[in-house]
């Protein structure tokens, strides 16, 4: 496992780091804007690829069952669309009813807000007249009113926001016309790229696409299991409080939950600031928040740990840089997929001369020997 790989790229031995690493810095800016660039076709290709990894291992255990691939890949897309489209139905209808209540939200956290600053305005005025030297804050009014607003207007941003993760199925057109011809194409990929490297290089070039299978696929695919079980969990927490839209919120939890750091965090906004508003104390959406952060916490440090464990080897300042880069390029879809993306680019680096220094400093944790 810890073994000197031979790297696949290798540059000429006279070649100058004064030069080598400029050309790379540009190589790679230039290769950071063609992705921003093509970003209407790439996001779905990539969107497809994360879903081949899904659904590549039930198509290979249907041909272990002696399943022909063509009909086993028919099978499988066959169950995912039929899948897809029901949860299509059940949540864009729990979205499109959500999208139509958002003023009346909005205006009640206003009333909410408007409540508790204008509380916060009359203790501050008490003390006001009690401190020396001060008389009275008559201007607050305006202050607090304009405040109220504010912060109503970045709640309902922060809805909207989070809603448009579920935008990127609007491309779901595309991800499955790229899905179709991935899964058809993936039993002999590692042939044709063998081919296609030649002889003597093929292999080295076949090891790259195995450490990228079992780090990225793997990670991938347990990851996906543990944001199908979160987000299962919390829509039933969800639906036993009687939260409005609770099938919205779950299945965005688990979604979320591909972000790193924040993911988590955001996720437990729009439920709890409901729970707000249907429930005239605060017991009952402190209870239920403190049910979901105890969900999340069992998932992120205990399950996590457990079942992925090393198998995506970055630093904590790698997946947050990562997050940062991919979420400027390709957005929301680029912050979920930005863990697979950066190891898929410290793989490569781990494989190109010049670069395994910048490999080394993405990973992880090193095993001494």
């Amino acid at each position: 496992m810890n073994k000197e790989r031979t790297p696949l790229i290798k540059l000429p031995p006279d070649a100058s780091p004064l030069v080598t690493y400029p050309l790379l810095f540009i190589s790679f800016v230039l290769l950071m804007v063609v992705l921003n660039l093509l970003k209407s076709m790439l996001i779905p290709f990539a969107l497809a690829i994360f879903l081949a990894y899904i659904l590549y291992p039930v198509i290979n255990l249907l041909t272990k069952l002696k399943v022909p691939y063509g009909l086993a890949v028919a099978i499988v897309l066959l169950i995912f669309l039929g899948v897809f489209l029901a949860a299509g139905i059940i949540i864009g209808n729990e979205i499109s009813g959500f999208i139509q209540a958002i003023p009346q939200y909005k205006e009640a956290l206003k009333e909410n807000l408007d409540s508790v600053i204008s509380a916060y305005s009359n203790v501050v005025e008490k003390f006001a007249t009690i401190l020396p030297g001060e008389h009275g804050v008559q201007g607050s009014a305006p202050p607090a009113k304009s405040a109220s607003s504010i912060l109503a207007g970045i709640i309902g941003n922060i809805f909207t926001a989070l809603l448009s993760v579920f935008s990127i199925l609007s491309d779901f057109v595309l991800v499955f016309f790229f899905l179709i011809f991935l899964l058809a194409g993936a039993k002999n990929f590692k042939e044709k790229l063998i081919s296609a490297w030649g002889s003597r290089d093929g292999g080295k070039a076949a090891e790259i696409i195995e450490s990228i299978n079992d780090g990225i696929g793997g990670y991938i695919i347990i990851r996906t299991a543990l944001n199908l079980g979160l987000a299962i969990a919390v829509t039933i927490v969800l639906l036993s409080f009687g939260i409005d839209y609770a099938y919205i919120w779950g299945p965005l939890t688990g979604i979320l939950n591909y972000i790193p750091y924040i993911g988590a965090l955001l996720a437990i906004i729009p439920p709890v600031v409901i729970a707000l508003f249907q429930y005239d104390s605060y017991g009952t959406a402190i209870i239920m928040l403190v049910i979901i952060v105890g969900i999340q916490n069992i998932e992120g440090n205990i399950l996590t740990p457990l079942f992925i464990g090393k198998r995506v080897n970055q630093n904590p300042l790698t997946i947050l840089l990562g997050l940062i880069l991919w979420g400027f390029i390709w957005g929301p879809v680029g912050m979920i997929l930005a863990t697979p993306l950066t190891t898929c680019i410290q793989i490569l680096c781990d494989n190109i001369e010049p670069l395994k220094p910048i490999g080394s400093i993405l990973g992880g944790d090193v095993k001494k020997k």
